[in-house]
């Protein structure tokens, strides 16, 4: 798509080796020029709203080390997994060999302490077993410059996080000593509680979480339960019968079909086994693959008795135990050994790292959702049992001393919903459709209904005549009559409504790939159990909104003066949303996919969105974002006739560490689409802010444990000398997700007026009221990218021996909301 004739070109990219090192110059001067508008202060507190107490799961930190404390670097020759490392140094402890101090250890190669070891003042070298072991002092930690930061006497500097990362290896060393550890969670055991197993033979496990971090003015704890996915301690063979949804483990005695091998063998492959065969000697190995034959067909040489034998006969033989499962395959090690599966059973507290089914994730989603009261109970738990601050020793020893501390949080007064209409407040972030007309509306004219599922036959007639009353109710205008459109065929369909049977991202993404690349006709899919629940209306409405969106209907807007920073017609806002999506464990041949949407309106409530692939895999920050920028600035010019004038860039997926680098990089590419379409010195003010959404802040208020929707929080559990909140948009069933937002970037040209507090809170609170595709108060417009992401993840990749490209989404398509 072409812009407007006045916007002012950038010359060609240069090629040749001078222009190269030029490019790179420039590139060199904005990431300086950056530098000056880096993390920007907080402007003021927020103060629209009210205040109401509410419990947070923050711990306030009353004491912390003073002085100096001591860093040593810890070696063990040959090298060895961190695992043993921690039993080395365990060892070491308990023999007395660090005196009477309390020293802690990292898990990796580092000791701390607060007072010095006895080791002299240059090395210390210990043999323990056949390990030779090296310690030796690295440097002084001066503890006072993070309170000097805390109080805002002094910058960053490369000793903070150094300070901030010894405090959470002494917070956590203790707890990580004695229980099963998964990354940042540990998971206690507890032989009384009946197991949570998943579709699949998964076990769950709800474990505790906690970081030490700073807060307003000094160290908060922050303690949460975590979610933890483990082989479950069973049988191999009754481990196989959770994997194929068998009744009974004697549906197994038959043996497995060609498929039921396939899953099995996915399931096995890299599971730590103990062999029970052999009495007192209690094997453990590691399985490599299922063999393809089963234990009674299987032969080999047995060099003993110079003949061919069995696996069911060698084992009769030789152990006197006949198989009961001879009909089943037998799995191998690296050593190529056949050990039949009734002799074998999973080692206990082993975690799992393969990608899940749609039906485990549904499962786990389940099984994981629990109440805000009943979640806070949890964290209880963990903190008065579980990590004990009070007889910690570690603790003790540092000087550290966490108590409980009920935190003030802010709401939000809730904003006014325009439809075509009325106005009105939503109550509890939600609303209905009764009586409600949408803003703007499209006319359907022709639509098919596709059915997937036979079942669902009987029930079309019912729901086309439903859906259609549903569409009219909501303003808008249908076409013509079913039999003239029988005898038209050659209108052009402006959407396919499909019935599928399950929900699928296999069958979800095959629809969207075809309708979006290949016809260039929006689809809605409707699973069709929803056909069948009598009085559905609310499930219409819903779809009703979505259709009209897809079709380029506008459903609601905000009230005049809710949000005039990006509603002011004469200085137009773009709002950008952005995330990558990474491939799983088991899929890391694949690529990253990156999906960027821009509203395209004025009311920030129409979106249109690109889809990229990374070159290189994992790499965090969008490689093609230019151009997919400069697209979309090219859709606001032809839609508005007139590009932005500010641009709201929301970044989601980027973890506190790379802050720097992604923003850097991608504030430089919308620079560079910037300098491609606006005049000099005319680009727009553009304000950069990272959402994240996988944190462990939660909090808990009213007679259901959930804060209103609205609830911010920009005091006491964030940093003074940082601009970053935490807000609660939309409520939730279970546990409504809290975004927590830093303002990392703000470049002002044109117009000089910034956000304060009070903008930027209320502008991702009241602006997620406006979006086209909900009822309900919804999340900020990463999420819009969310639906953008999927869509091309499950359907539009194409697997080549290259790696992966995107096909062309259709021309009529690229600037419709056809993902909703």
């Amino acid at each position: 798509m072409s812009s407007s004739s006045t916007l002012a070109k950038r010359p060609p990219s240069p090629t040749d080796k001078e222009d190269v090192k030029k490019k790179k110059n420039i590139d060199a001067q904005y990431a300086l020029e950056l530098k000056l508008s880096e993390h920007p202060e907080r402007p003021s507190i927020g103060s629209s709203g009210r205040k109401v107490s509410v419990k947070t799961n923050y711990l306030r930190v009353r004491t912390l080390p003073s002085g100096s404390l001591l860093h040593y670097s810890f070696v063990v020759v040959p090298d060895v997994k961190p695992p043993l490392m921690t039993k080395i140094f365990s060892q070491l402890a308990s023999q007395g060999s660090f005196g009477n101090t309390c020293p802690v250890f990292d898990g990796n190669s580092a000791i701390y302490t607060c007072t010095p070891l006895p080791i002299g003042d240059e090395k210390d070298t210990s043999n323990i077993q056949t390990f030779l072991v090296t310690i030796r002092k690295v440097e002084n930690i001066e503890m006072e410059r993070l309170m000097e930061y805390l109080k805002e006497k002094c910058l960053m500097t490369s000793q903070i996080p150094t300070c901030i990362t010894i405090l959470n290896t002494v917070l956590n060393y203790g707890p990580r000593k004695s229980y099963a550890v998964v990354k940042q969670g540990i998971f206690p055991s507890d032989p009384n509680k009946r197991p949570i197993v998943l579709a699949g033979g998964i076990e769950l496990k709800i474990g505790f979480c906690q970081s030490m971090r700073p807060g307003w003015d000094n160290m908060l704890v922050n303690v949460d339960i975590c979610a933890g996915l483990f082989y479950p301690a069973v049988s191999l063979i009754e481990f196989c019968r959770q994997t194929l949804n068998k009744n009974n483990v004697n549906d197994l005695r038959r043996g497995v079909n060609d498929y039921e091998m396939r899953d099995l063998e996915r399931a096995l492959k890299g599971i730590k086994i103990r062999v029970t065969h052999r009495g007192d000697r209690k094997l453990v190995i590691k399985v490599e693959r299922l063999s393809s034959k089963a234990a009674d067909d299987l032969y080999f040489k047995n060099e003993k008795e110079g003949r061919d034998m069995s696996v069911s006969e060698y084992f009769e033989k030789n152990y006197n135990r006949r198989l009961e499962f001879k009909s089943l395959p037998c799995i191998m090690d690296k050593k190529k050994n056949y050990i039949p599966l009734e002799v074998c059973e999973i080692l206990n507290s082993q975690r799992y790292e393969k990608s899940l089914s749609d039906k485990t994730k549904a499962d786990m989603i389940r099984k994981t959702a629990m109440p805000p009261q009943d979640r806070f109970h949890k964290i209880e738990e963990g903190i008065n049992h579980i990590f004990n601050y009070k007889n910690d020793e570690n603790l003790k020893d540092f000087g550290i001393e966490v108590d409980p501390k009920m935190m003030v949080i802010e709401v939000l007064d809730t904003p006014k919903v325009k439809y075509a209409r009325d106005e009105f407040v939503p109550q509890n972030g939600r609303w209905n459709l009764i009586n409600k007309i949408f803003v703007r509306t499209r006319t359907l004219v022709n639509w098919s209904i596709l059915v997937l599922d036979q079942r669902a036959n009987n029930q079309v007639k019912n729901f086309a005549r439903e859906f259609k009353t549903t569409l009219i109710e909501r303003g808008m205008e249908m076409g013509i009559a079913y039999a003239k459109a029988r005898l038209d065929r050659n209108q052009q369909v402006q959407i396919i409504i499909i019935i599928i049977p399950k929900k699928s991202s296999d069958i979800y993404g095959k629809i969207k790939r075809i309708s979006d690349t290949e016809l260039g006709i929006p689809t809605q899919c409707i699973l069709s159990e929803r056909l069948r629940k009598p009085n559905n209306k609310a499930c219409w409405n819903n779809i009703a909104l979505k259709v009209n969106a897809k079709l380029g209907g506008r459903n609601s807007i905000l009230v005049e003066g809710q949000l005039d920073y990006v509603t002011n017609v004469k200085i137009p806002t773009m709002i950008m949303g952005a995330d990558i999506s990474h491939p799983g464990p088991s899929q890391s041949m694949q690529p990253s996919i990156a999906a960027v949407c821009a509203s395209i309106d004025v009311n920030g409530t129409t979106y249109c969105g690109q889809v990229s692939v990374n070159e290189e895999r994992r790499n965090e920050t969008i490689e093609k974002l230019e151009e997919m920028a400069t697209e979309l600035l090219q859709i606001f010019s032809h839609k508005n006739g007139c590009l932005p004038h500010r641009m709201i860039f929301y970044r989601d997926g980027v973890s506190e560490g790379q802050f720097s680098g992604v923003v850097k990089k991608e504030v430089i590419a919308l620079k560079k689409a910037f300098e491609k379409l606006y005049e000099q010195g005319k680009s727009p003010q553009l304000t950069f802010i990272v959402a994240q959404k996988r944190h462990h802040t939660r909090n808990d208020a009213d007679q259901k444990g959930n804060c209103r929707p609205g609830t911010v929080v920009d005091q006491e559990i964030v940093q003074k000398n940082h601009f970053d909140f935490f807000l609660q948009s939309h409520s939730g069933i279970q546990v409504p997700p809290i975004a927590y937002a830093h303002l990392l970037a703000a470049r002002v040209r044109m117009y000089p007026q910034v956000m304060d507090a009070n903008t930027v809170s209320g502008f991702q609170g009241r602006g997620s009221y406006g979006r086209n595709n909900s009822r309900r108060r919804d999340d900020t417009t990463e999420d819009a990218s969310d639906s953008e992401q999927k869509t091309a993840e499950s359907g539009h990749s194409e697997g080549s021996s290259n790696g992966v490209t995107l096909p062309e989404i259709q021309a009529v398509l690229k600037s419709a909301m056809y993902f909703v």
